[in-house]
């Protein structure tokens, strides 16, 4: 009962904060467009669930969304878009944490679920000489440079963990270069010398949705620089900075891909860079989709054709067996896969 009394508060708690950031961008662009926005999420929540392809009604919903909050990003940094200059000198500063890949679960990796444990020894199995850093509450800020009244707001909930992570990755690639993965990825002979070498990297598939902004050809769960590109995320977090320097609340669960996306369409460089990522990974999300399935070979060696990540959850419960045989999952947990 406590947890469906929970469940029930928090999904009460979630409609106001949309009701309230939906009625935000409505205010600042056309109070005509809180309906577009809120049938937009609602069809962003029913399309995730429901792990099929968008119609084409809900793509025109989704990219009339798109169109708004871009429209309400432009409106909010027009000041700081005019007069933004990307401060060189902070590539001085010389790293000791070149080429390395960066995770983070903030309780620490003995805290961890099991699937994200296997998930962390699968990258450091295909990690090869490059070093995985695990980042927890104890240990990240040895790693990087954070304002003071970031860390307030942090510790005040103003700026929740998972959105202070937002930052975490892209102050990671500023400063040192290397490749952010989120702690939910399975690895099968991922090639990282090769994701080193560029110059920008993420996960890309252009004909992956229209859910978010980035309609594939980024994913921030995913992010990489070679050491002298790391302007391009010093950049993003710019951006960032200058956002929650002046608002105590998100207006959208995924509004760093607005953010990126703003800033892409503001500087040469930086569109540049995320174009030339080549296409990878078009299998990312397949597999989380048969974990709790009947092992098949035959289609796990077609997965990893030409896929070598995989993201996966922590929120859901998978079985070890189904019909009498080991499921995906099994085969993940036994380190079978």
């Amino acid at each position: 009962m406590g947890n469906k009394h929970n469940n029930i508060k928090r999904l009460i708690h979630r409609m106001n904060e949309e009701i309230g950031s939906t009625y935000k961008i409505s205010r600042n662009t056309s109070i005509l467009n809180f309906p577009k926005i809120f049938l937009a999420k609602a069809l962003n929540y029913r399309v995730n669930k429901r792990g099929t392809p968008e119609s084409a009604y809900e793509t025109n919903c989704l990219m009339e969304k798109h169109r708004i909050l871009m429209s309400y990003f432009e409106n909010v940094f027009h000041d700081f878009v005019a007069s933004y200059e990307f401060d060189d000198k902070s590539l001085l500063r010389e790293s000791k944490y070149r080429d390395k890949i960066w995770v983070c679960w903030w309780q620490g990796l003995d805290q961890a679920p099991e699937i994200v444990q296997r998930c962390i020894a699968s990258i450091r199995k295909n990690a090869g000489k490059y070093e995985v850093v695990v980042l927890d509450d104890f240990n990240y800020k040895q790693y990087v440079h954070i304002p003071k009244w970031m860390e307030k707001k942090k510790d005040a909930g103003i700026i929740t963990k998972t959105h202070f992570s937002d930052f975490l990755r892209l102050e990671l690639l500023a400063e040192h270069g290397g490749i952010w993965l989120d702690a939910t990825f399975f690895t099968k002979n991922f090639d990282v010398a090769k994701i080193m070498e560029l110059p920008v990297w993420s996960v890309k598939r252009p004909d992956y949705g229209h859910l978010s902004v980035a309609c594939g050809y980024f994913a921030n769960y995913s992010f990489g620089c070679n050491y002298e590109n790391r302007k391009a995320f010093g950049i993003i977090r710019d951006y960032l900075l200058e956002y929650w320097k002046n608002n105590s609340r998100m207006v959208d669960y995924l509004f760093l891909d607005y953010l990126i996306e703003l800033a892409i369409q503001h500087d040469d460089y930086l569109s540049s860079v995320f174009a030339n990522i080549p296409d990878n990974n078009p299998a990312c999300d397949e597999l989380v989709k048969v974990l709790g399935k009947p092992y098949d070979e035959v289609l796990w060696k077609k997965l990893c054709q030409d896929t070598q990540l995989f993201k996966l959850s922590w929120k859901q419960q998978f079985p070890l067996t189904k019909g009498g045989q080991k499921t995906f999952y099994s085969m993940l947990i036994d380190d079978m896969l």
